[in-house]
């Protein structure tokens, strides 16, 4: 089940951080600021009180551009389309929010990673040179999100008809 993460979660949320990423981890003190302070969404996969997952989008005030922090499935829950949820959760989110695109960062050499997000829509827009701690580069990707169009009643359209 994909849920909005609380403070509960922390613990877990750093576990599966130490779990995955062998450097540039968010650590509990940010945990803590995203889930209380920051203009954030924390999503969950959470399945019989054990996360298997996460999806954190950013978002700045004035902009209808949501950021996708950072996106992370527990190794040993990988192939189960548990990213795909999760990235689709958070893509209803940012449209929930207003946004009308995605943009993300990811290493140029997580082939997993970048599979998902071409698979979902996403489209290679530019790089970032030494964007890591290892000075591996940083693929900058987004995603333009449908915006939902109202649908006109016959009525004001019958109306328009008859003025002609």
């Amino acid at each position: 089940m994909i849920r909005p993460a609380n403070l509960s979660d922390l613990n877990a949320l750093v576990q599966l951080e130490t779990r995955n990423f062998d450097s540039d981890r968010l650590t509990r003190r940010s945990f803590h600021y995203l889930l209380t302070h920051a203009n954030a969404s924390l999503l969950v996969d959470d399945k019989h009180a054990q996360l298997r997952g996460y999806a954190l989008l950013r978002f700045h005030a004035g902009s209808t551009r949501a950021r996708l922090y950072s996106l992370a499935v527990d190794r040993k829950h990988r192939k189960r389309g548990i990213g795909h949820a999760l990235l689709k959760a958070a893509e209803n989110r940012a449209r929930a929010h207003g946004a009308t695109c995605v943009r993300l960062e990811l290493r140029r050499s997580n082939r997993a990673a970048i599979h998902l997000y071409e698979k979902a829509g996403y489209r290679v827009f530019g790089r970032y040179l030494d964007y890591y701690a290892d000075h591996m580069d940083a693929l900058r990707m987004e995603k333009q999100l449908a915006v939902r169009r109202v649908r006109a009643s016959a009525r004001p359209a019958a109306a328009a008809r008859r003025r002609l």
